[in-house]
C-alpha cells in the first residue's frame, strides 16, 4: 500500500512540475512552443482580444524605454521566472505588428515587452530595424 501511494505521488507531482516556468524559454527559437504560447495567452488574456500566441514569431523587448532586444531564454529567465517563483505576476504587454511591419521585421508577428516604462512609435521602428538586421544575418 505504501509503495502504491508513493508511486501515485511521484507520478502526480512529476506531471505538475512539467507545467512550471522552468520549462519556458528552453531554446531561442523565435517561434513559441506550446508551453510558451499557453503562458503568454494566460498572462495577456485581458488584452490580447483574439490573438493566440501559438506558433507566433515573437521578439522580446525590455529596458525602461523598450530599446533592448533579448533572447527568448533570457526573457523567461530574467523577466518572468523571478516573479512567478514568488507567486507574483510579471509586468508584460505586447504590440502586434501590422502586415507591413511584419514584412519589414523579417516575419515577426508580435513584440512582447516587459518592464518597459514608455514605448513610442519611434522606438518601435528602431526595434523593427534591429529585427530586420538580425533576420538578414541568419
Amino acid at each position: 500500500m505504501r509503495t502504491t501511494i508513493l508511486m501515485a505521488f511521484f507520478f502526480l507531482t512529476t506531471k505538475l512540475f512539467g507545467q512550471t516556468p522552468d520549462s519556458l524559454g528552453l531554446d531561442n527559437n523565435i517561434t513559441t512552443n506550446g508551453k510558451e504560447s499557453k503562458f503568454l495567452n494566460v498572462a495577456l488574456k485581458d488584452n490580447r482580444d483574439t490573438l493566440d500566441f501559438t506558433n507566433k514569431k515573437i521578439a522580446f523587448v525590455t529596458g525602461s524605454n523598450g530599446g533592448k532586444l533579448i533572447s527568448k531564454s533570457d526573457y523567461f529567465k530574467t523577466c518572468v521566472k523571478p516573479w512567478t517563483d514568488k507567486g507574483s505576476t510579471p509586468q508584460i504587454f505586447f504590440v502586434r505588428l501590422t502586415q507591413e511591419e511584419k514584412q519589414k521585421s523579417g516575419g515577426y508577428d508580435v513584440l512582447v515587452l516587459s518592464w518597459v516604462k514608455l514605448f513610442t512609435d519611434k522606438q518601435k521602428e528602431k526595434i523593427i530595424e534591429q529585427l530586420k538586421l538580425l533576420s538578414k544575418s541568419d
